[in-house]
Parts: C-alpha cells; structure tokens; sequence
C-alpha cells in the first residue's frame, strides 16, 4: 500500500475498536478538535489535536475494560468518524497531519449543510 486510505465511518464504539483490531487509525471530530487512536503494543495511543493549533497531546493506556469503553464512548461524543488505513512504515505524525488536511478539505465543517458536498471538475477539452 502506497496511499493513506481514508474513509467514514458509522459513530459506533463496537464499529471503532473493530477497525482498531485491523490496525487502522479511527479519527473522530467533534466540531474542530480531532482525537487519532491507534492501537498497537497492547495499548490505545490517542492524539488530539484542533484544527489551525500548532501543538497537540499525546496519551498511551492500556488496551482493557475500563480504556475500550473510553474509546466506545468517545464515537458517542463525535460529530464524525473516520478510519484511515497507512502502511504502518509512515510517519504518524505525517499521516494524522494528511488526514486531517483532506477531512477539513472535504468536511470544512464551517457550514454542515455543505459538509460531505465535493464538486469534481473534468479537463476540458483542449482540442
């Protein structure tokens, strides 16, 4: 895989640690603050991060009971969820900051009734 895959997902908790299981990142967005979780080494990383903010956090727990219904309840709290598959010799860093760009490109999330609407424009015809 040479591309960062990127895709909506349902807001559904069991839905999320599903595709965490399959090692992709699941991003979820409430308004313009995003929290990236992957799991991997037995634990939930989660990354937050707002939009147009230079800096972020960084949090690591354990992958048990208590942390995976933290992770179910935080697709209760999002506008929307998304998962990214990368081939996992990136950068993370690099693929949160990809992520991010094409969400806010695609969902700028300034007027939600235009959110999800993406104009694809043809060549035109240069003969």
């Amino acid at each position: 895989m040479d591309d960062i895959n990127l895709d909506v997902l349902a807001i559904d908790g069991e839905l999320m640690l599903k595709e965490l299981s399959e090692g992709k990142m699941v991003i979820a967005r409430s308004k313009n603050d995003f929290i990236y979780i992957v799991a991997y080494d037995d634990n939930f990383h989660m990354f937050t991060h707002t939009a147009g903010d230079e800096g972020g956090s960084q949090k690591q727990f354990p992958v048990d009971e208590q942390n995976t219904a933290i992770v179910r309840k935080v697709a209760e709290l999002s506008d929307s969820v998304f998962k990214a598959e990368f081939n996992q010799e990136y950068n993370l860093y690099g693929v949160m900051s990809t992520v991010e760009e094409a969400i806010l490109e695609m969902f700028p999330g300034d007027d939600r009734d235009l959110d999800g609407t993406v104009d694809f424009g043809l060549p035109d015809d240069a003969e």
